[in-house]
């Protein structure tokens, strides 16, 4: 009798701990986690953002929550502003582009330069190196203030226009180009002889639709998804300048805030999403080439000597912009990208 009363006592005990522990773990979590990004509902982009927060709902049994903001609304449609009101705590979570950011901490700015990544192979190296999980990520816990998770291949931003077919970098001579928020983009067009201007992309659909701005450079699924044919965008060269990479950072605060067993499903949860986004974009590769030749639009894929040029050209904003940037770290990015290149 005494052993069995011991026995309950115990018991009783345990059940009213356990979900004081409980409480006690959840208490500094938040009820939902704010997660913004400018992409709006539709591209890839916006799914590595839904498909991560449904994951870390789904494997975290709902004690990790994640709102969407697409379109950057948290800060009225300012992409590059999305660090800064992370830092003050307005934004939890980003799945965004390092260049976006690269006004605060130019290092983020990487691997924007041009012609840096040209295929999957140098993609794939970089995605499985330390310079990207240790050196750049370190680099951006320190002083972006955030933790990277997970790293995506995004595609390649190619050239739109309404004028005409760009064969040769001559014929950007003049062309009004809408670019990022980036000196470097910038420095990048002017040495084609183009004209570039910033804007946010709300405000850059209607300069493209009253033909105040010429060109701008996206991806094809962002062109398919923006309808850019829509806004006069007739033309575009596959030039393969630029390859982004879509990084689903954490608020310092917010990831110290988590116990280690949520971190690590976290973290594994942008993993897989980060991977299947990769495996998505490439997928669709040809699909939203065939997808613009249908809605109209003049897909040209300019020959290796035309590439060259365009090469040639860019060289010096390019050398600019790496002693600019962090020159030992886009160092070593060379280093993983020419070994990569080398194997069969």
């Amino acid at each position: 009798m005494i052993r069995r009363r011991d026995l309950i006592l115990s018991s009783a005990a345990a059940s009213l701990a356990m979900p004081g522990l409980s409480h006690a773990q959840s208490s500094s979590y938040k009820k939902e986690y704010r997660l913004s990004m400018v992409s709006p509902p539709g591209p890839l982009w916006y799914k590595m953002a839904d498909l991560f927060a449904n994951t870390v709902r789904e494997r975290t049994s709902g004690r990790i929550a994640i709102k969407l903001y697409p379109g950057s609304s948290l800060v009225q449609g300012q992409q590059d502003r999305e660090l800064v009101a992370l830092r003050q705590g307005a934004i939890d979570i980003i799945v965004g582009t390092g260049v976006n950011y690269s006004g605060t901490v130019k290092d983020m700015a990487a691997f924007a330069l041009p012609f840096l990544m040209t295929n999957s192979k140098e993609v794939d190296a970089v995605l499985a190196s330390k310079v990207l999980t240790e050196d750049y990520y370190g680099i951006v816990r320190s002083k972006a203030g955030m933790e990277i998770l997970a790293s995506a291949e995004y595609g390649y931003i190619q050239l739109f226009n309404s004028k005409r077919r760009l064969t040769k970098a001559s014929d950007m001579t003049g062309l009004k180009v809408r670019v990022v928020g980036s000196p470097m983009f910038q420095d990048v067009m002017n040495a084609l002889g183009a004209n570039p201007t910033s804007m946010p992309w709300a405000e850059a659909q209607a300069a493209l639709a009253s033909d105040a701005v010429d060109g701008v450079t996206l991806t094809q699924e962002q062109a398919i998804a923006a309808k850019a044919v829509t806004l006069g965008q007739k033309y575009v060269t596959k030039w393969n300048a630029f390859t982004e990479l879509l990084h689903i950072s954490i608020a310092n605060p917010i990831w110290a805030s988590w116990s280690p067993e949520d971190q690590k499903i976290v973290r594994a949860a942008a993993q897989d999403t980060a991977k299947e986004i990769t495996r998505l974009t490439r997928a669709n590769e040809q699909a939203d080439e065939e997808a613009l030749r249908r809605a109209g639009v003049d897909v040209y894929i300019p020959t290796p000597a035309e590439l060259d040029e365009w090469r040639i050209l860019v060289r010096r904003p390019y050398a600019k912009w790496k002693a600019t940037i962090n020159p030992q770290l886009v160092g070593k990015l060379e280093e993983v990208i020419a070994q990569a290149s080398k194997k069969v």
